[in-house]
């Protein structure tokens, strides 16, 4: 999206606190953000301006800037400053050493008493005034299935439709906001994928986007440490329902305390549940199911994708999509991220399903595909990370799944990280015929790590080998086991 600087300065609490000529106030210019101080956003972007989500505060006062500098050195002309640093001397020096290394690269600098509250009113004015279109906006959050629902609506939708989905699985305030000012301003549908991990969130997505379809997705454990049961989840998820209107419509999986929570929205539901789809077959290549008297496909593992494939047909049929099109779309879905990527290493069949925290209900469909898909396999071996925010539920939920592993043909089950103790210690004791191990949790996922050189010992012929475990971790991100298996047997 394009603004001229005097709307930037209009719809945004901020002033200039910098210019190198009057010239800026007759260009256009391009918010963008940098991601982690790394990778600047701006490809194709005329005049990028660098919206940062927070200017870093550090000791180290050199690192405290490398995001603008890095900006600069990408193409930014401009970019947005905390005002609030400019009482702190060593960020006032340093602004004004950047503006003299740099005044010939960049416009301006716009002040601002918060960068992030800028983001949030450029994002609220974009929607309201940007758009040459009727533009239609989908939501959806949920406890698990977010990011693949919202890959579903987007193959189909995009059958007909100029859609604008952004990068996959960000759901966080921020980036959520920014994702509507870097749209196109003819796009038909802006689609977006919600957290409901903070408190508060969802009704926040729902007044910001005011959207036209709604879906929340199963409610499970997750979180269940913050909203201390299933109900306060839901509640917490439905809030994405705020602002729906009777035109509305809102797609929700039907559970009791899904029922419960959307009950006093005022809006169309339509509720979807497993037993509403007849499944035709389902193996390494997808599923084939019949919903509704018709037949679709999805080329993705795992039968728990029909459910989201449900959701998507709902919000596609609500916006007057065709059978053809829905069905031509769900057939080209590819799913985003760290899910189910099989390799062979060593003669082991290697599947590693480790896009974000899992949760019970993720662990169970997930081991349950991997043993139906791979019943011919004898040996069939697991690695599963902890269940986290669960707060006093974390001993419950983790022995609830140890419960249902123990009763899975498996041969050995991997325990990482204190969290899954429980299941270490409960199988020890309750499931004699399955070998298992527990490792503390790794410093790092490189091939000396006593856990992943045990895998690489370990592997070979005639084996199925589940890594199910953290994706996004500050720390640790259990996806970087398949990157070193790699570089072991490949190269």
């Amino acid at each position: 999206m394009r603004y001229s600087l005097e709307e930037i300065l209009q719809n945004t609490s901020s002033y200039v606190f910098y210019k190198n000529s009057d010239d800026i106030f007759e260009k256009e210019y391009e918010p963008t953000i940098l991601l982690e101080q790394v990778t600047l956003k701006s490809k194709n972007k005329a005049n990028p301006i660098f919206l940062p989500f927070k200017i870093p505060i550090n000791d180290n006062i050199s690192d405290a800037f490398y995001s603008i500098k890095k900006a600069i050195s990408n193409g930014a002309r401009g970019f947005f400053f905390d005002e609030i640093r400019l009482k702190e001397e060593k960020y006032f020096n340093l602004l004004f050493e950047i503006i003299e290394q740099y005044k010939d690269k960049i416009d301006f600098i716009i002040m601002t008493p918060d960068t992030l509250q800028a983001i949030f009113e450029l994002a609220r004015y974009t929607l309201k005034n940007k758009f040459i279109k009727d533009v239609k906006v989908i939501t959806v959050t949920g406890s698990v299935g977010k990011t693949s629902t919202t890959e579903m609506i987007y193959a189909i939708l995009k059958e007909k439709y100029k859609v604008y989905r952004g990068e996959a699985m960000v759901n966080l305030r921020f980036r959520t906001n920014h994702k509507i000012i870097e749209a196109d301003n003819d796009v038909d549908f802006l689609l977006f994928e919600c957290s409901g991990a903070n408190r508060g969130y969802p009704r926040i997505f729902s007044e910001l986007l005011t959207p036209d379809a709604a879906v929340v997705t199963k409610v499970g454990t997750e979180n269940l440490g913050i909203f201390k049961s299933l109900d306060g989840i839901a509640e917490q998820k439905c809030e994405l329902l705020t602002c729906l209107h009777t035109n509305n419509t809102a797609v929700l999986n039907d559970s009791p305390e899904i029922r419960r929570a959307s009950a006093k929205y005022n809006c169309k539901k339509v509720y979807t549940k497993e037993g509403d789809y007849k499944l035709i077959k389902s193996d390494k290549n997808g599923s084939t199911f019949i919903y509704k008297k018709n037949e679709y496909e999805i080329p993705v593992v795992g039968t728990h994708q029909i459910n989201n494939a449900m959701k998507a047909i709902e919000v596609a049929k609500s916006f007057g999509m065709t059978y053809n099109d829905i069905k031509n779309g769900l057939a080209k879905f590819q799913s985003v991220g760290s899910r189910w990527n099989i390799d062979n290493f060593n003669g082991t069949t290697f599947v590693s399903d480790c896009p974000n925290n899992p949760s019970y209900e993720t662990m169970i469909s997930c081991i349950s595909t991997f043993v139906n898909l791979y019943k011919d396999i004898e040996n069939k071996r697991i690695a599963i990370s902890g269940i986290r925010s669960l707060g006093n539920h974390e001993k419950k939920v983790h022995t609830d799944l140890a419960e249902f592993i123990a009763k899975q043909p498996l041969k050995e089950v991997i325990c990482l990280e204190p969290e899954a103790k429980v299941v270490y210690e409960y199988l020890k004791e309750h499931a004699p015929d399955i070998q298992v191990k527990y490792y503390d949790k790794p410093k790092s996922l490189g091939k000396d790590e006593p856990f992943v050189k045990y895998i690489i010992d370990t592997l070979g012929e005639n084996q199925a080998f589940l890594m199910k475990g953290q994706g996004i971790d500050p720390v640790i991100r259990y996806e970087d086991v398949r990157i070193t298996l790699k570089n072991v047997f490949e190269n």
